[in-house]
């Protein structure tokens, strides 16, 4: 089977197409404005993304700070408190934090 060549006339092209484009100058903004749409979308998305990304990086940064407090307040995990009606003492566990 012979491969066959294809000829391109590029310069035949170039003034087809812009021919057609002086026949249709309107096509030049709306072809701008179909490929600015979705870069635009592209870069609102990743500005968010940022965003978000930071606002759950200081959330975490907060959750370790105060893990971090409760461990220095608590250095055993346990705090035992006096109980009045007992005379003795109990253990006393705090709940962990739930997630809202």
């Amino acid at each position: 089977m012979a491969k066959k060549t294809v000829t391109i006339d590029f310069a035949k092209l170039a003034g087809e197409r812009a021919e057609f484009i002086k026949e249709n100058p309107w096509l030049i903004p709306a072809g701008l404005a179909i490929q600015m749409i979705p870069l635009a979308m592209l870069i609102h998305g990743h500005v968010k993304k940022n965003i978000y990304k930071k606002k759950l990086q200081i959330e975490r940064e907060k959750t370790k700070q105060l893990e971090l407090q409760y461990q220095n307040d608590h250095p055993h995990g346990h705090h035992r408190h006096h109980s009045h009606r007992n005379g003795g003492y109990h253990n006393f566990d705090p709940m962990a934090p739930q997630q809202l």
